[in-house]
């Protein structure tokens, strides 16, 4: 099957595209530092390993998918905060709002999206994940008004909290509290894997620890295994929704209750089997999830099964983003 389309190199996104992309979010299920390869995607998949390289290469090649994995930090184990809101900007103005943002984005910013919550008007809404504390936000959201013309909600300023696991060895417990040590071998790992997920972990150990020795691939090793397990970190592609041809993504925010948040995961992902290709198991209280589909009937059929299962969530249309790549920590 030809995935690129012949006019402007748009992508043609299948099931095989659909659940490639899914397991490119690290980690799943997962209790252990495995890069999601090729290899590994294929071998989950059933699928022969170069089409997977394959469709991999025409991704990317299109523009849809990142070279890169992007990483997500859990900053609760970090002692750091976020918040996410959202802003109001003029319509006709919000595109070059959005490149001046992605061309020389805030130390501070994590994310920035334009997307669409009803039917077209002068102004569109923004979705911006901010780093800070409590004390320094107000300053934050004044700068980001000032600077890129953009009206804040403050009714709708949310902190994030985020999943927590609890430890169940002393090394696990170890590990958790040197995440909040600047120069701990925790901290320093993340640091090199911020600059490069794609390293492997020899390379890694190279990085952060001086000398030689074999000890120091399982001494990494051993640290990145608990850091997944107790989900310090995700791994995450960005995509470029405009590229696709024939799809439109559109995002969720599943609000529920921590108690029955992994019921409510299961359930939601059920009801969106076909169309969603990723989710952030991320926060607790609220699942976000990307989805496509091909025409307005079935976007509109895909929110009444939500409802009908009496699923509480939030709808963004055209979702369109990126990721700063801002390193989050003050160093």
């Amino acid at each position: 099957m030809k995935i690129l389309s012949g006019k402007a190199d748009l992508l043609i996104f299948d099931e095989i595209s659909r659940d490639i992309v899914r397991l490119l979010h690290f980690p799943g299920d997962e209790i252990a530092f495995h890069y999601p390869t090729p290899s590994r995607i294929s071998t989950k998949l059933g699928l022969n390993f170069s089409k997977v390289e394959r469709r991999l290469k025409e991704m990317k090649s299109s523009g849809f998918l990142s070279e890169k994995l992007y990483m997500a930090l859990n900053l609760d184990y970090l002692g750091l905060s976020k918040y996410i809101l959202l802003a109001m900007a003029p319509t006709r103005e919000v595109m070059a709002i959005y490149d001046r943002v992605k061309g020389d984005p805030p130390t501070f910013l994590e994310s920035f999206y334009r997307t669409n919550v009803g039917p077209p008007s002068d102004t569109s809404l923004v979705v911006m994940e901010v780093v800070s504390e409590e004390g320094t936000l107000k300053e934050k959201l004044e700068y980001m008004s000032l600077k890129y013309k953009i009206d804040v909600l403050d009714n709708t300023v949310t902190k994030a909290s985020y999943v927590s696991v609890k430890p169940e060895t002393h090394h696990e417990e170890v590990v958790l509290s040197n995440l909040r040590r600047k120069d701990s071998l925790e901290r320093k790992i993340l640091r090199v894997l911020w600059d490069d997920t794609s390293l492997t972990v020899p390379m890694i150990a190279e990085k952060v620890i001086q000398g030689e020795g074999k000890s120091k691939y399982r001494t990494v090793k051993r640290a990145l295994d608990s850091m997944v397990k107790l989900r310090v970190f995700w791994l995450y592609p960005q995509l470029d929704s405009t590229k696709l041809t024939g799809k439109t993504m559109f995002a969720l925010t599943v609000i529920c209750d921590d108690e029955k948040k992994v019921e409510t995961t299961n359930k939601v992902l059920r009801l969106l089997s076909d169309n969603y290709i990723m989710f952030r198991d991320y926060y607790r209280g609220m699942i976000p999830i990307g989805c496509v589909y091909e025409n307005r009937d079935e976007y509109i059929n895909l929110l009444q099964r939500l409802n009908e299962s009496h699923i509480d969530y939030m709808v963004y249309e055209d979702f369109y983003g990126f990721s700063t790549g801002k390193w989050p920590i003050p160093e």
